[in-house]
């Protein structure tokens, strides 16, 4: 079992686990692009220009003028399914009766939000096969916690090279409750045999590390490569790094 050096904490980690959207993949090239492609969709079904479209990226936590997506926005930490009924409230209040809003969100918008990510839209952050690599032959465990579901999740691990390395995933449509409840990463460590304080959680929210927090994991690491701020995850990290590469290995734990 490894050492992990974290800036200056060194903590013993049986199973490491990773956020994957701004942590292991770069998320605004892959989910600006989505949502608002997924809005276009929706005023394509409505035939409504009307300020719906400004209206939608900004409720769904999308900056019109950059494109980029807001820390601690719907669109950085809910799951999909929740995007969708947001997306719904926000029809409903511009004067669509609510199951016309569901449909719409149904047919137009949700197919576009989970189809799969076109490969130049899929961009890994450093080099992560080699860090996972790394991290399987010091002697630890590799899983992924993610508010994206199963199957968009299970289709982006071959394109990083990852396919083989990871032990276990808990994503937004399974059984467990959303990030920063612990249920799903603690549910991973009882699987893997791994005790809470032998966990490290990684990820580019405050939602992620609370996620560990909450669990009682041994090491809660920010990185700064998505889209999550310092003064947002410092109060509840152990370390906040520039990105997963950061992370210090150390043998012979």
């Amino acid at each position: 079992m490894p050492l992990i050096q974290a800036a200056g904490r060194t903590v013993e980690i049986a199973l490491a686990a990773f956020d994957k959207d701004g942590t292991l993949v770069d998320f605004d090239r892959l989910w600006a692009t989505k949502i608002r492609a997924s809005v276009t969709a929706v005023l394509e079904r409505t035939g409504r220009s009307d300020g719906l479209e400004p209206l939608l990226l900004r409720t769904l936590g999308v900056d019109a003028a950059s494109g980029s997506v807001l820390p601690e926005s719907p669109m950085a930490v809910s799951t999909l399914p929740k995007i969708g009924t947001i997306c719904a409230a926000v029809l409903y209040q511009h004067g669509f009766g609510w199951r016309e809003s569901e449909t719409i969100v149904r047919e137009a918008f949700q197919p576009v939000l989970e189809a799969p990510a076109p490969p130049d839209a899929l961009r890994p952050i450093g080099d992560v096969a080699a860090l996972f690599a790394d991290l399987k032959r010091s002697g630890a465990a590799v899983a992924i916690v993610t508010s994206d579901d199963r199957r968009s999740t299970s289709q982006t691990l071959a394109p990083l090279g990852i396919e083989a390395l990871v032990d276990g995933m808990v994503c937004g449509d399974d059984r467990f409750a959303s990030k920063p409840s612990p249920d799903g990463l603690l549910h991973l460590a009882q699987s893997l045999g791994v005790a809470p304080d032998q966990v490290m959680m990684v990820g580019d929210s405050a939602t992620d590390v609370l996620t560990g927090r909450n669990a009682g994991a041994g090491l809660c690491v920010g990185v700064l490569s998505g889209i999550g701020r310092h003064e947002d995850m410092a109060p509840h990290a152990d370390a906040v790094l520039p990105d997963i590469h950061a992370l210090r290995i150390l043998q012979g734990g």
